[in-house]
């Protein structure tokens, strides 16, 4: 594995459990993780727009994730899909 997607693929764990308390994604669906993923695309925006790298990296992370949960979804769905 690239040391790159090591590094972001750690900091998306990190902010998984750290968030673990909300309780998962697999009740939601695509568009209202969809829409929560455009709100850290705005402030991923804002952060670039102000030069803040520290802000810049975990806006992206959060991007990821949702960017995740919505492939694992859809993922499973697709895989209870085939089962049926």
């Amino acid at each position: 594995m690239r040391e790159e997607v090591k590094w972001f693929s750690e900091l998306m764990e990190k902010k998984l459990s750290d968030n673990e308390w909300k309780g998962g994604w697999k009740d939601l669906d695509n568009p209202h993780l969809l829409k929560m993923m455009l709100d850290e695309w705005h402030e991923l925006l804002d952060a670039v727009t102000s030069d803040d790298r520290e802000s810049i990296i975990e806006e992206a992370v959060d991007i990821a994730n949702f960017c995740m949960m919505i492939a694992d979804n859809n993922r499973r769905n697709h895989e209870d899909h085939k089962r049926s």
